[in-house]
């Protein structure tokens, strides 16, 4: 399986959905993030927070189902699939702000070992 991206800002959230994900379990502290500051982010367009909403609801929908998993985790292969569809849609100065933003999300809630991780992974695939 596969996500394809209608544009740069379902490919930028496609990733925040996995870091918010990484430790199952999405945080207050990540919803607050992703709200106040990622929805006010340029490639997003100042959308009302129903927008923004309705978005990042398709987004973690499309994530889910089009990103390989294996026991309720995503898979290795699962990840690297997506981060390279990433990589070839986003430009440089976008995979440096998602890198950044991702990095911000995954220390709101305190990045478990799992976050780190896929931190990690973002930051070779995207960086």
């Amino acid at each position: 399986m596969t996500v394809k991206f209608s544009n740069d800002s379902e490919a930028f959230l496609s990733v925040l959905t996995l870091v918010a994900g990484a430790d199952q379990s999405g945080s207050l502290e990540e919803r607050d993030f992703l709200f106040n500051k990622v929805k006010g982010l340029a490639i997003f367009g100042n959308p009302s927070t129903a927008d923004f909403s309705k978005l990042l609801g398709r987004v973690t929908d499309a994530v889910y189902a089009g990103v390989a998993q294996q026991d309720g985790e995503f898979t290795a292969a699962g990840v690297d699939s997506l981060l390279g569809e990433v990589r070839k849609t986003l430009n440089p100065d976008l995979r440096k702000s998602l890198v950044q933003i991702a990095t911000e999300l995954g220390g709101t809630d305190g990045a478990d070992a799992k976050e780190t991780a896929l931190l990690d992974q973002i930051r070779r695939t995207l960086g």
